[in-house]
Parts: structure tokens; C-alpha cells; sequence
């Protein structure tokens, strides 16, 4: 997997480093596939499926995801720019269709007696269109329809980074909860050993020292106890915020953390990191450079355009459309720039280089795609060695906080055993629940790194190949 990994990876920097040349064409992207259509229904990311928060088995949070999306002010703003974007194709569209104006004018004046005053009426109906010899317009509206598919992308990309926030922070708040709910169990085991110090102390079995100790261990638990509580309170409103609602640290997000059974598939290909948003976008983002780039370097050429007009003048209405008022004129111009001080020449320079620019900004995000893939899929071997790991650390300080506290009420053993074996049954647990959030947030990372879960379409045919070859085997039992 390594090999054909840093293949691609090659060969994509290659292709960014050959496709220096203006005009951008299909063969001289990074991938060509993104010039093909411009379809939304078409984009790499339509492929991509969104189980991974299905397969969390949380309605709540599917839900409460769906009501994120729908009020989140940040995800709504991104909306309104991909549809601005949307229009700014057809204002770009526009430019290459003829233009047509009408005007009517009417006024009123006195030429020799002031006293008898002149009307007249005029009409004009003007038209003019730019001949796209060139290709120059063509261009201006293919950047402009790459900038809306960039648009549609980042849309796309706030969506899945969104829903991956907000899960992380929903178990955020799970383990909040938790760990709320294990502070207040260790405040009840702290009593528990004051009750029998408390015993042990009245019958002169223990001296006052130990009283205090475990005192002082019971009302550092309460402390604890408190801050947890307002631990709880503040990953809730955060939640709230997410949704538009008002922070009133009143939303459920309750429940035991899940186990993240199934592993990581083996073998994931590489080119699952093409349906990534982002990656996407700035693919997009690069043909739109580059069209800019071409545009910039016709606007050095000469310009053609055809222009009409008709006008009609009369001193009333009822003459305004009488043929013999009406004159008209067709003229055909040709305008070439001579000297504007550079600004044309620079201007087609400057659109190279940021289309240059355009090119490490792809080259920078697929790094960092290859990198965050990497982090993840390390970080999930590593969560859960020590899930595994901590669970049965965590199991035994529970058996020996039981035992040291049987053992202490027999007077076999001292108080700082007992209290040692306390704080160690309370620092295992909390390890625990922290560890399993963190390998429940390092999946969701996971799956936003990838783009979305780990079906492609190369996954479904084998599943259903595999369906069919299972039903077959079915069928020829069942007639055996």
C-alpha cells in the first residue's frame, strides 16, 4: 500500500510541476477528471457514502447533527457563498451574449416665442456584442464556473467537518458525563472508609491522623465532584452553541461510551483522499487560476465587436413609430491595445504566478491529506493498546481499592495503603473513560481525513459479488 501511496503522490507533484503552461487544457492538469463536468451530481465527493455516523449506532446524535446543519450560522453563511458563486456564473455567462438597450426622451422647449413651446420625442434601441475570437470571454466564464464548483466543494467540505465537530464534541460530552458520574461514585466510596475510620478511631483502633486523611481525601473528591459538574455544564452549552441554540447547558447527551468494534479496513486505497473537499476545491481552484491566467494573456489581443442602433425622433407620440423618422447605423469595431503604461502586460504576469501559487497551495493540501491520514491510522493502533491495556489496569485498582478497604477495617494494613489504593482506582477509571473518547474522536478524525467512510465503489461491487456468490451457495443447498 506504501508503494502505490507515494506513487500517487508523485506522480500528482509531477503533474502539478508539467502543467506550467497558459492555457490550462485537460492534459496538463494534476487531474483531469475535475474539467470532464462540471455537474455537481458528477463531483468526486458524490461518491462518497456518510455511514460513518451511522455506523456510531446513536439516533440521537444523527439527529442532533441534522439540526447542526440545518441552524449552524457558519455552515449557513457557507451556503449563501456557494449559491453567490452560483450566480456570479451566469453574470460572467452574460458577457457573451449581444447586449440590447432601449431609452425613450421626451422634452419640451420654446425655440423663437417663448410663449409657443416645442415638444419632441425620441427613441433609441442599442445593441452590441463582443465577437469571442479568442476565447477570451469562454475563459472568463470557465474560471468563474470552476470558482462555483470550489464553492460547491468547500459547501461539501464545511458539511462533513461540521458533522465530525460535532460528534467529537457530542462524546465530549458523553465523557464529561462520565466522568461526572465517577466523581460522585468516588465521593460514596471516600464516605464509606470516613465511616470506618470513624468506627475503628471510637474504639481506639486508629489514631486521629488517619481520621483527618480521610477526611481531607473525601472533601478533595467533593472538590473534584464540583469541577466535573462544570466541566458537564460547559461541553453542553458548547454543543447548544453548535446548534443555534441558546447555551443553557439543557441538552441530553447522555449514555455509556460506544466500543469502536470493527477495525480499520486493511489495504485502504489511496485514492479514497480524492473525495476530500478541500482537495477538491482546490483542484477547482487551480483550473480557475489557470483560465484567469488565460484571460489575462488574451486581453493582449485585438478585440472584436459589432454594434447597432435606431433611433427615432418626432414632436409627438403618435409620429414615434412612423418609418420615415426612423435612422439606424451597423458598425463593426476592432480596438487593439497599444500603451496603458504595462498594466495589461503585468496583469497577464501576475496571473501566471498566482497560478503558480495555486499549484503548492494543491500541493501543500495533498501533504497534508497524506499526512492527517497517516496520524490518524498510527493514533487508532496506538487508542487501542491502550484501551486494552487500561481496562484491565483500571479492573484490578477497582478489586484493590475493595480489598484494601475490607483489609483496613480488619486492621491488617495502614491508612495511606487504603488511601493510596483510592486515588489509584479513581485515576484508572478516569484514564479509561478519556482513553476510549479519544479513540472515538481519533476515528471520527479518521473519517474526515478520508473524506467519509471506508465503502467505495470498488468496496460495494465486492460486497455484492460477494452477496450473490452468498445467495447462490444458498439457492444450491436449499435444492440439494
Amino acid at each position: 500500500m506504501k508503494s502505490a501511496k507515494y506513487l500517487v503522490l508523485s506522480v500528482s507533484v509531477i503533474a502539478l510541476a508539467s502543467c506550467a503552461a497558459v492555457p490550462v487544457t485537460d492534459k496538463n492538469l494534476p487531474f483531469s477528471d475535475i474539467s470532464t463536468s462540471w455537474s455537481a451530481s458528477d463531483k468526486a465527493s458524490a461518491d462518497v457514502q456518510d455511514g460513518w455516523l451511522n455506523n456510531l449506532h446513536m439516533a440521537s446524535l444523527s439527529d442532533f447533527v441534522g439540526e447542526v446543519l440545518k441552524n449552524n450560522p457558519d455552515f449557513r453563511a457557507t451556503a449563501h457563498r456557494m449559491e453567490a458563486a452560483g450566480y456570479n456564473v451566469r453574470v460572467t455567462r452574460g458577457n457573451t451574449y449581444p447586449s440590447l438597450n432601449a431609452s425613450v426622451g421626451v422634452s419640451r422647449r420654446s425655440i423663437q416665442n417663448p410663449f409657443i413651446p416645442s415638444n419632441n420625442v425620441s427613441t433609441g434601441l442599442n445593441a452590441r456584442w463582443e465577437l469571442d475570437i479568442w476565447g477570451r470571454l469562454a475563459s472568463q466564464t470557465s474560471a468563474s464556473q470552476a470558482n462555483y464548483v470550489a464553492a460547491q466543494y468547500d459547501l461539501d467540505g464545511a458539511r462533513l467537518s461540521l458533522a465530525s465537530q460535532v460528534a467529537q464534541a457530542w462524546f465530549d460530552a458523553m465523557e464529561a458525563e462520565s466522568q461526572a458520574a465517577l466523581a460522585a461514585k468516588t465521593v460514596e466510596s471516600y464516605e464509606r472508609a470516613v465511616r470506618v475510620v470513624e468506627k475503628r478511631f471510637a474504639r481506639g483502633l486508629s489514631t486521629g491522623l488517619d481520621l483527618r486523611l480521610v477526611i481531607s481525601n473525601t472533601e478533595a473528591a467533593r472538590a473534584t465532584l464540583s469541577s466535573r459538574k462544570n466541566q458537564l455544564s460547559q461541553q453542553k452549552r458548547r454543543l447548544e452553541i453548535l446548534a443555534g441554540r441558546y447555551p443553557a447547558a439543557t441538552i441530553m447527551a447522555s449514555g455509556e461510551l460506544p466500543d469502536i468494534g470493527a477495525d480499520v479496513p486493511v489495504g485502504l486505497p489511496v485514492n479514497l483522499l480524492e473525495r476530500r473537499p478541500d482537495l477538491q476545491a482546490a483542484k477547482a481552484r487551480l483550473l480557475a487560476a489557470g483560465y484567469n491566467s488565460q484571460v489575462a494573456g488574451k486581453s493582449l489581443l485585438p478585440s472584436f465587436s459589432i454594434t447597432a442602433s435606431g433611433n427615432n425622433s418626432s414632436q409627438g407620440f403618435s409620429d414615434i413609430l412612423q418609418l420615415d423618422n426612423i435612422f439606424w447605423n451597423v458598425l463593426g469595431n476592432l480596438t487593439q491595445p497599444i500603451f496603458q503604461g504595462g498594466k495589461l502586460r503585468y496583469t497577464a504576469k501576475a496571473s501566471k504566478e498566482q497560478f503558480e501559487a495555486e499549484k503548492q497551495v494543491f500541493t501543500k493540501i495533498l501533504l497534508a491529506a497524506f499526512k492527517e491520514v497517516e496520524d490518524a491510522l498510527s493514533s487508532e493502533r496506538a487508542l487501542r493498546e491502550q484501551v486494552e491495556f487500561t481496562a484491565k489496569a483500571a479492573e484490578n485498582a477497582v478489586e484493590a481499592e475493595r480489598v484494601a478497604l475490607d483489609q483496613y477495617g480488619r486492621g491488617l494494613i495502614k491508612i495511606s495503603t487504603l488511601l493510596t489504593s483510592q486515588r489509584q482506582s479513581l485515576a484508572q477509571q478516569s484514564q479509561l473513560l478519556s482513553v476510549k473518547k479519544q479513540l472515538i474522536n481519533n476515528r471520527i478524525a479518521l473519517h474526515l481525513a478520508l473524506g467519509g467512510d471506508f465503502t467505495t465503489e470498488q468496496n460495494n461491487k465486492a460486497q455484492q459479488t460477494s452477496d450473490q456468490n452468498s445467495v447462490a451457495e444458498s439457492d444450491e443447498g436449499t435444492s440439494l
